[in-house]
């Protein structure tokens, strides 16, 4: 039994969304990613989506599948289509029915009544589309076939065969009712219609000789919504003077049918937009060539990876200009290690590693050509901050206190991004606050990124990969973006950089003796 697009079954459906932003945001730029498209998208409600990270595979897979056969472009624009327009048909009724509840005519009339009916057929119109749609293709996903088939089952229900005869029928004596308006010095009367010539086809035959081809279109479009609505619910009233039986039927429809909109295709019509917000928002990346892929789940850690990853945050700010880096990481490894000069990526590479967790823990598509990623308990970050002098704490004593809530904090399921701490000490201190670092996130067996300009935290450990933001090896001073597997040779870089302002040993010697 289908009850929901995003989960495949009703009692997760139902678990409250997280109302505020995780703190991990911040640090790994998902506000910056997320934020452009929940805007773009404010009136389906998103942000608790986009917060709420998964940990449960099989709600993962059965968003993965989803959004991947929502990738066919006949597929999308069907459902697209579907969502916006009973999403926005929603809103209007929520209107209708408060004017309909109302006992005063100038909110509750025959032109409201009129326009609920055309809401319920637009309705029932959009709902036969979408099924026929579907049943014309051949869906692959459990969550799309079960709509499908939920599709097909209202379809034939008494409740919505009745809804689209009442409407067929009702529209039908509509169509029967005819009446004369006169329109004098800004007073209108309606008259009963009894068989009077239609003036307007004479007029236009009149005219008919004077036209020519070619000439300039004067004709003005005009908004569908009427601009004077008492004016037209005025002539309703006087219309329906005249129709009473059928108008009576109008009234009697909109009180029988007052809530026809089923709640289970309302709330896909909402939700879907999850998958098709996602979609849209990365195509243009992917037609400048990055590639996204549909990561598999480690639940173990024992293996983890990911090809030709970057980070989104960046790619979208760049409109797609950015390098692409790999990692891999093989039991008992867990910890990786980035140094390198500054400015050479590293920071780059270690929020792409966390935003890749928490993009695959919503069931969605990641950056890279193929992904084998860890299902966490949570993510925690730490990264430097401006001293905050209302604490009255250097520092030194901030990294410590948040580095010490992140381990009481942390699992060994967790996920942990750390980025150039301790580097408001001296280095024989900050080597060894890193090694205790080290230690305990060994001991702990969560995966790791540690950014630092610590070499020897490269090296500590069979749990530790040491990754190094690389340079050209024709100009060490011009970075490559890559992050490579390599041992740390800061010193190398360093040695090169004064070199080339004239401040090695060799060179400061020469020029004292001189």
């Amino acid at each position: 039994m289908f009850y929901s697009i995003l989960f495949p079954e009703r009692e997760r459906q139902e678990r409250p969304l997280a109302k505020d932003v995780p703190d991990c945001f911040r640090d790994l730029n998902l506000d910056q990613i997320f934020m452009p498209l929940l805007e773009r998208k404010k009136r389906f409600n998103l942000d608790g989506l986009f917060c709420t990270s998964l940990r449960d595979p099989v709600v993962i897979r059965y968003r993965q599948d989803v959004m991947r056969e929502l990738e066919n472009e006949d597929l999308f624009a069907l459902v697209s289509h579907f969502s916006e327009t009973v999403f926005d048909l929603g809103v209007k009724l929520e209107t209708l029915y408060r004017l309909l509840g109302s006992d005063k005519s100038y909110d509750n009339n025959y032109l409201t009544r009129g326009r609920m009916l055309y809401c319920a057929e637009l309705y029932c119109k959009e709902v036969s589309a979408l099924s026929e749609g579907l049943n014309g293709l051949e869906l692959k996903s459990s969550g799309l076939r079960a709509f499908s088939g939920y599709l097909n089952e209202y379809r034939r229900s008494d409740f919505f065969v009745k809804l689209e005869e009442d409407i067929s029928r009702l529209r039908e004596r509509l169509a029967t009712v005819s009446y004369n308006m006169l329109i004098n010095n800004g007073t209108i009367r309606v008259r009963k219609y009894e068989g009077q010539a239609d003036l307007s086809v004479q007029v236009i035959e009149m005219f008919e000789k004077f036209r020519r081809d070619g000439v300039k279109d004067y004709h003005k479009k005009l908004s569908n919504e009427p601009v004077a609505d008492h004016v037209e619910a005025a002539v309703l009233n006087m219309v329906a003077k005249y129709h009473k039986d059928i108008f009576a039927d109008l009234e009697k429809f909109c009180e029988s049918r007052l809530r026809f909109q089923d709640a289970t295709i309302t709330r896909f019509a909402a939700d879907v937009q999850f998958y098709i917000a996602w979609l849209d928002y990365i195509r243009s990346l992917r037609g400048k060539g990055l590639r996204f892929n549909y990561p598999g789940l480690s639940e173990n850690a024992e293996r983890i990876y990911n090809y030709q990853g970057f980070d989104l945050a960046l790619a979208l700010k760049t409109q797609g200009v950015v390098v692409t880096n790999d990692f891999v990481l093989d039991a008992p490894e867990r910890i990786i290690v980035v140094t390198g000069p500054n400015q050479g990526g590293k920071t780059t590479f270690a929020r792409a590693f966390g935003q890749l967790h928490w993009l695959m823990s919503l069931g969605l598509c990641v950056p890279g050509s193929k992904s084998l990623l860890y299902l966490f308990d949570n993510i925690l970050t730490h990264f430097g901050r401006e001293e905050d002098l209302s604490t009255l704490n250097g520092k030194l004593q901030d990294d410590l206190v948040r580095l010490r809530e992140l381990l009481d904090n942390a699992t060994e399921r967790s996920v942990i991004v750390v980025n150039e701490i301790f580097s408001s000490t001296t280095l024989s201190d900050a080597l060894t606050l890193g090694e205790r670092m080290m230690d305990a996130f060994a001991e702990l067996g969560a995966p790791a990124v540690v950014v630092t300009f610590l070499d020897e935290l490269a090296n500590r450990g069979k749990e530790t990969v040491s990754m190094m933001s690389t340079v050209k090896e024709e100009d060490p001073s011009q970075r490559t973006y890559k992050i490579i597997r390599k041992p740390p040779d800061g010193l190398a870089y360093a040695m090169h950089i004064a070199g080339r302002h004239g401040l090695t040993y060799e060179q400061l010697s020469r020029r004292l003796k001189a």
